[in-house]
């Protein structure tokens, strides 16, 4: 698989306390457009990574949860594959914890992260937060994930719609993360079968909240991935965005 991956700070944050996974941890301020990542294979690892917290602590819980997850070994038995990706969010936890108590300024610090583990004809989506996976099969965005946020609560009981989401005053209040606690997050899993022609995107709410679905599925149109990405990447630069923007495509 080939991936091409993409990260700016925005037209207003100050820093990027975004960061994401493809072979290594990538966490820079700016992209000028979306860089072709090494092909891994049939099997990969790709994740991106929200911080908060402000200051430093954001950007260092985002480079930690995908360094603990970076660090993991693809299972021979996908039952396994759970575990494993849960137990290593709990130890990345753990890990922001002892980070805050070391340094007060820190306290605070936590992530929201989203990733993709693939092997063979079977893949593996995970979230916790508000970072998403979307499957993009026959030029239709299907997201796979699920939000842990008080919006996509409103969304899914019909209180709310898709596109209100990105807007709504309530949007940025988390039920679920990895932050700096003793408690393990509480994370969201879906095991999906792959056809030939599958991508995915992998994004932080940056991109989602400024790019509606249908928009992406414009820019996607039937062009090879690489210039879908990097149409993405121009209409996220062309809006200015508020928020960092972050996006591994995956195809």
């Amino acid at each position: 698989m080939r991936a091409w991956a993409y990260t700016d700070r925005g037209g207003v944050r100050e820093r990027n306390e975004d960061a994401l996974l493809w072979g290594g941890v990538v966490s820079r301020t700016a992209m000028g457009g979306p860089e072709e990542m090494a092909d891994s294979g049939d099997a990969f690892m790709g994740a991106v990574a929200d911080g908060m917290g402000g200051g430093p602590g954001g950007a260092e819980a985002a480079r930690a949860v995908l360094r603990n997850l970076s660090s993991a070994v693809l299972p021979a038995f996908w039952e396994e594959a759970r575990e494993i990706v849960s137990r290593r969010l709990a130890d990345t936890s753990l890990e922001l914890a002892r980070s805050a108590r070391e340094d007060p300024s820190l306290a605070g610090m936590g992530t929201a992260v989203a990733g993709l583990w693939a092997r063979g004809d079977r893949a593996l989506a995970f979230n916790c937060g508000d970072c998403r996976v979307y499957r993009i099969r026959h030029g239709y965005f299907d997201l796979i994930t699920k939000d842990h946020s008080i919006v996509y609560e409103l969304y899914s009981s019909g209180a709310i719609t898709e596109e209100e989401m990105a807007t709504h005053h309530l949007k940025h209040i988390l039920t679920s993360s990895v932050q700096d606690s003793p408690d393990p997050p509480r994370a969201f899993f879906r095991e999906i079968p792959l056809q030939k022609g599958d991508a995915f995107l992998v994004c932080s709410d940056g991109v989602w909240e400024a790019l509606p679905r249908s928009e992406m599925e414009r820019m996607a149109g039937e062009v090879p991935p690489g210039e879908a990405s990097a149409r993405m990447a121009s209409a996220l630069q062309g809006l200015g965005c508020r928020d960092n923007t972050t996006f591994l495509w995956i195809g």
